[in-house]
């Protein structure tokens, strides 16, 4: 029998776990939604900032926390090669184009990232957030608190972006009506590029947060794509606040299935939620209804 505790700390480890599937979303939805293009490299450049935060651990000593910057100067660099050197030749083409030339980025950067670094595990270890905190039979480790309180402050701080700075409102009003934007006097151009630029940077400022609560290899980035896509739908497009909302739904679910049924279908639950949430409410739970 399942006692109460073990159900709580369930629901605390869901909630917690939630929040990260925010963050590590947080680059493809903001892609996804003032573009309208699918980044299927997405989780490779997260992958990327993980890997940036363990070498800047081993070889240097510094902390992840310090090496969040130089991780989301990479994952930026990164997405404005990609869309510079890519996606610009095939912006007005049909989103195949861009489907098939991001699956493409991500299946190099994989199969570069092994070659470089092979394919073993790794983390990033710090003692001081692998630190338990308790409450009597709950438990939750400091990086865990401090990796939920990072996510949601990085989702509230891109959404006061966009709507509180000059460059955030012109990368809505070009993601609302280009054409409009251009007689406006908007280099529509500059700002798809400097947009997908900070898709990359948000998608490399997770990768730390990914070694600290679990392990960076060349085959972790397919699976963070197709969660990040789930997250993203259930949120609704254009939604960003909406991801952590969303995030701590799939993330509750995800822990409760594997607490009642079995660690097999925990998979299983998020898959059967984005079908589901596709079927009754294709806008998304928090997305507007077009």
């Amino acid at each position: 029998m399942i006692s109460g505790s073990s159900i709580v700390q369930s629901l605390l480890s869901g909630l917690l776990e939630g929040g990260n599937y925010a963050l590590y979303s947080l680059g493809l939805a903001f892609v996804f939604g003032i573009l309208r293009i699918i980044n299927l490299a997405h989780g490779e450049v997260v992958v990327l900032g993980g890997y940036v935060a363990y070498w800047m651990l081993v070889r240097y000593g510094v902390g992840p926390v310090l090496s969040m910057p130089l991780a989301a100067a990479a994952g930026g660099a990164l997405g404005w090669l990609t869309y510079r050197v890519f996606l610009r030749r095939v912006r007005e083409a049909p989103e195949l184009n861009t489907l098939i030339l991001t699956f493409g980025v991500g299946i190099f950067l994989t199969n570069l990232f092994l070659q470089l670094w092979t394919g073993d595990l790794r983390s990033v270890e710090v003692d001081w957030l692998q630190r338990p905190l308790s409450l009597g039979p709950i438990r939750a480790s400091v990086g865990e608190l401090a990796a939920f309180g990072f996510s949601v402050a990085a989702v509230l701080g891109l959404q006061a972006f966009l709507h509180r700075t000059r460059a955030g409102k012109a990368i809505r009003v070009t993601a609302i009506d280009r054409d409009s934007a251009a007689l406006a006097g908007i280099d529509v151009e500059r700002v798809d590029r400097g947009a997908f630029a900070i898709g990359g940077l948000l998608a490399g400022i997770a990768g730390p947060v990914l070694g600290i609560l679990a392990n960076v290899s060349p085959g972790v980035g397919g699976p963070l794509t197709v969660k990040a896509f789930i997250l993203t739908v259930l949120a609704g497009v254009g939604s960003i606040s909406g991801l952590i909302a969303a995030g701590m739904i799939l993330g509750v679910g995800e822990a409760l299935t594997v607490t009642f049924l079995s660690s097999s279908y925990r998979e299983l639950f998020g898959f059967t939620l984005f079908l589901g949430i596709l079927l009754a409410r294709p806008s998304g739970l928090f997305g507007r209804r077009i």
